[in-house]
C-alpha cells in the first residue's frame, strides 16, 4: 500500500505539471491542442515546468508495468548509448494508468472517473519532454571495482532529446478503441468527436485474458527510443581496461534488459554483484546512503546482502563483423520492501583470468554431418544466439559461433546480434558448412561440419473457414515432426503435431483469427537434424465478417426524426455508422457501446418520403444497411391550386397581380430551399 501512494504521489507530480504547462500556455480550445504542439513543448521546455516537476522521477513511477525489455547498444566512443525499450502494462495494471492519469485532471474539473480523447490528446504532445527529464538510474565509470562512496554519484546518465537525437515516445490501447463502455463525452463539441471511457470498468463479466483476439481495456503497451548520454569527462574514451556499470534497479520487475559492448579484446565481466538493503530516498531516487565494498553484499556483509532475484548471463556476438560482449540480465523486486533499494553492480575487465579454458561443443549441439535447417525466403536465421548459449560453453561467458562455407557468396552469409544468418539461393536446397565457437581470449574448439538445408517448401490458402498449408520435404530430409501455427499480432493458434515424410496438408480452423494477413509459423524436429523453427508469410489473409446492424425505435419528435438502433462487428473491429435522406448526408450519429442514435431533419417538400438509409461499416470497408421509409415531414402540406385562368383587368388598366404568380414565386421558394438543403 505504501508503495501505490507514493508511485501515485510521483504520478500525480508528473501529470500535474503537464496540465500547469497547459493552462498557463494555451487557453484555446482543448480538441486544437494537438496543432499546437509546437508551443505546447517550448512551454513545456521552460525552467520551473517540466524540469521541475519530472526530474528525479523513473520510468517505473510513471508506468508501473507487467513486462518490460530494454535494450542498451552503447557507442564506439563509449560516451552514449542507444536504448530501444518495450513495457507491457496487463489487467488491472492498465486500469491503475488510467486512473492515475484522470485523477491529474482537477484543475480542469474533469477527473470524473472517465478519460477523454481530449484529455489523452493534450497530455501526450508533451510526455516525451518529461521523460526526457526522469533519472535513468545507470552509472557508467572507469578505474578499479569501486560501490560509489563519498562525493561519488552514481547516476552519471541522462537522456538526450535533439534534432540529431530525438526522442519517441509512443503508446498503444491507452484509449482502446473497442472498450466495451465508450461514450459520447458530455460536453460534446460540434467540431470535435471527443469519446470518453471509464478508467476502470463498468460492465460487469470482462475478459482480461490478454491472449485472447480483442482484450479491450485489459492491455497497454509503451515505447521508448532514446540516447543516454554519460558524463565520463572522457575517461572511456577508445575503452578502458577496468570500469564498472551500475544501475539502480529499485521497483524494476519482470524486466530484461541486456548491454551490447563496442568492440574490445577479452572485455569480459570479472564480477557482477546484487546488493540489497541501500534506502531509497523517496523524493528523487538519488541518496547514496552507506557504501558497500566489492564483494559485501555476495557476503552478506555490512549490513547487506543480496535475495538472487536478478540473474545475468554474457555472450559473444558479431555485429558488421566485430565481435561484442553482450550482458543479458533477468530482474526482479520485490514490491512489498519498497522504499529498501537493491542495486546490481557490473565490475568489467580486460585482465585475462588466472584460469581460461577454451570453448567447448555442449551433449546438445548437432553431431558432426548434422542437418541445420534454414528457410529459403530471404536472409533467415540458422543459429541463434539462443542455440549458441545451448550449443557450445566457456568458463567466461557463451562463445561465438561462427561458420564459413566454399558456397559462401552464394549463400551470403552473415552475422549480428541475434545470431548467424544466410540467403538460401532459389533451386538450391543444402551446402556444407564448417563451425566452431571462439571465446573472448580468442580460444577455438573443435570444428563440425554441417549441412545446411532447406527441410521444407510450404505454400497455403484459405479455403472455406480453415487455413490449409501444404509441405513438400526437400531431398535427404529425415521424416520430421511438425507444429504449424497460424500467427497475429493479437492471436494464434497451432495445429497438433504430425509426421511429415512426403507432401502433407494441415487444416487449421480461422475462428480465433482477427480479419487480414496471417501468418505461418512451422516448428519442425527429427533425428540428425537442429529445430527447425521459422515464420512464413504466405499470402494468407482472412476476409473480415461483415457488421450486422438492426433498428429498435424511431419517431418524429419536434421536427425532426430520431431513430435508435444496435450494431456489432463479429470480429470485434470498429463500427463506422453514417445516416443519408433520399441519398444526402444527413443527421447527427451518436454510439455508445454497441449502440447507435441519430436525429435529423426532415425536408420541407411533399416530393419527399425522407428514405432514410443508415449504414454500418468496419475498418476492412465491410458494409451493411438498414433502409426506413420515415413518411412525410409532420407539417409540410400541400400548396393551393394554381389559377390557370387569364386575369380579369380592372376598369382603370391597372391592378394587383393575379393569383397564378403568386402560386409561382412559392413553388419557386420551395425548390429553392430543397436545393439549398441538399448541397
Amino acid at each position: 500500500m505504501g508503495c501505490r501512494v507514493m508511485r501515485n504521489t510521483f504520478v500525480k507530480g508528473m501529470w500535474a505539471v503537464m496540465l500547469t504547462i497547459l493552462l498557463l500556455g494555451s487557453m484555446n480550445n482543448i480538441e486544437n491542442e494537438l496543432d499546437e504542439t509546437d508551443s505546447v513543448s517550448e512551454a513545456g521546455r521552460q525552467e520551473g515546468g517540466v524540469v521541475a516537476e519530472c526530474e528525479g522521477l523513473t520510468f517505473e513511477d510513471m508506468f508501473n508495468y507487467t513486462h518490460a525489455d530494454f535494450e542498451f547498444e552503447i557507442a564506439d566512443d563509449w560516451e552514449t548509448a542507444y536504448v530501444r525499450a518495450v513495457a507491457w502494462v496487463n489487467g488491472t495494471l492498465a486500469d491503475d494508468v488510467r486512473f492515475d492519469f484522470d485523477e491529474l485532471f482537477e484543475p480542469l474539473g474533469t477527473d470524473n472517473g472517465w478519460l477523454s480523447t481530449d484529455e489523452y490528446r493534450t497530455v501526450r504532445a508533451i510526455a516525451a519532454q518529461c521523460v526526457e527529464q526522469t533519472n535513468p538510474r545507470v552509472g557508467f565509470r572507469s578505474g578499479p571495482p569501486h560501490r560509489g562512496g563519498g562525493g561519488v554519484n552514481w547516476f552519471n546518465a541522462s537522456w538526450l532529446n535533439t534534432d540529431d537525437n530525438p526522442m519517441v515516445l509512443e503508446e498503444w490501447n491507452l484509449m482502446p478503441g473497442n472498450h466495451v463502455d465508450e461514450r459520447t463525452c458530455p460536453t460534446q463539441n460540434p467540431q470535435n468527436d471527443c469519446v470518453e471511457i471509464p478508467v476502470a470498468p463498468i460492465t460487469q463479466g470482462r475478459d482480461c485474458d490478454t491472449t485472447i483476439t480483442h482484450p479491450d481495456e485489459c492491455r497497454l503497451i509503451i515505447w521508448l527510443n532514446a540516447t543516454l548520454e554519460f558524463d565520463t569527462q572522457g575517461m572511456m574514451s577508445g575503452g578502458s581496461d577496468e570500469f564498472t556499470i551500475a544501475m539502480n534497479t529499485s521497483n524494476m520487475t519482470n524486466t530484461d534488459m541486456h548491454i551490447t559492448f563496442p568492440e574490445q579484446s577479452g572485455l569480459r565481466i570479472n564480477l557482477f554483484e546484487e546488493c540489497d538493503g541501500r534506502r531509497i530516498d523517496q523524493a528523487n531516487n538519488s541518496n547514496q546512503g552507506a557504501t558497500p565494498a566489492p564483494g559485501d553484499c555476495d557476503e552478506g556483509l555490512n549490513g547487506f546482502g543480496n535475495d538472487d532475484s536478478i540473474s545475468v548471463s554474457s555472450r559473444l556476438v558479431s555485429i558488421n563483423g566485430q565481435t561484442r560482449l553482450k550482458v543479458d540480465a533477468q530482474v526482479e523486486y520485490d514490491m512489498s520492501i519498497w522504499p529498501t533499494g537493491q542495486d546490481m553492480f557490473f565490475d568489467m575487465t580486460t585482465t585475462p583470468p588466472e584460469t581460461d579454458d577454451p570453448p567447448s561443443w555442449t551433449s546438445t549441439a548437432p553431431a558432426e554431418g548434422n542437418i541445420m535447417p534454414i528457410a529459403d525466403d530471404g536472409r533467415v536465421l540458422f543459429v541463434s544466439s539462443n542455440q549458441m548459449a545451448a550449443w557450445a560453453e566457456d568458463d567466461q561467458g557463451t562463445p561465438l559461433i561462427s561458420c564459413t562455407s566454399n558456397d559462401a557468396n552464394l549463400w551470403s552469409m552473415s552475422s549480428d546480434a541475434e545470431g548467424l544468418s544466410a540467403i538460401a539461393p532459389g533451386g538450391t536446397d543444402s551446402t556444407t558448412v564448417t563451425c566452431q565457437a571462439t571465446d573472448s581470449s580468442g580460444q577455438t574448439s573443435e570444428m563440425r561440419n554441417f549441412t545446411l538445408q532447406v527441410p521444407m517448401r510450404p505454400i497455403a490458402a484459405v479455403v472455406g473457414g480453415n487455413a490449409e498449408v501444404t509441405m513438400t520435404p526437400t531431398t535427404g530430409m529425415p521424416e520430421m515432426q511438425v507444429v504449424v501455427t497460424l500467427t497475429q499480432p493479437d492471436a494464434q493458434v497451432s495445429s497438433n503435431s504430425m509426421a511429415l515424410s512426403g507432401t502433407s496438408t494441415i487444416s487449421i480452423p480461422l475462428e480465433s483469427m482477427s480479419p487480414g494477413p496471417l501468418m505461418v509459423e512451422i516448428v519442425a524436429s527429427g533425428t540428425g537434424m537442429a529445430t527447425f523453427s521459422h515464420i512464413y508469410d504466405l499470402d494468407m489473409d482472412k476476409e473480415s465478417a461483415t457488421p450486422t446492424l438492426s433498428l429498435s425505435t424511431y419517431e418524429w419528435y419536434d421536427g425532426k426524426y430520431e431513430m435508435q438502433g444496435n450494431f456489432n462487428d463479429p470480429d470485434g473491429d470498429s463500427v463506422t455508422i453514417t445516416a443519408t435522406n433520399d441519398g444526402f448526408d444527413w443527421g447527427d450519429v451518436v454510439k455508445s457501446g454497441n449502440q447507435w442514435m441519430v436525429s435529423g431533419p426532415g425536408i420541407d417538400s411533399i416530393d419527399s418520403m425522407n428514405s432514410i438509409v443508415i449504414t454500418a461499416c468496419d475498418s476492412w470497408n465491410k458494409c451493411s444497411t438498414i433502409t426506413h421509409e420515415a413518411g412525410q415531414t409532420p407539417g409540410v402540406t400541400s400548396p393551393p391550386p394554381v389559377d390557370t385562368s387569364e386575369p380579369k383587368d380592372d376598369d382603370d388598366g391597372g391592378g394587383l397581380p393575379g393569383f397564378g404568380l403568386f402560386a409561382a414565386l412559392a413553388a419557386f421558394a420551395l425548390a429553392g430551399t430543397r436545393m439549398r438543403r441538399r448541397e
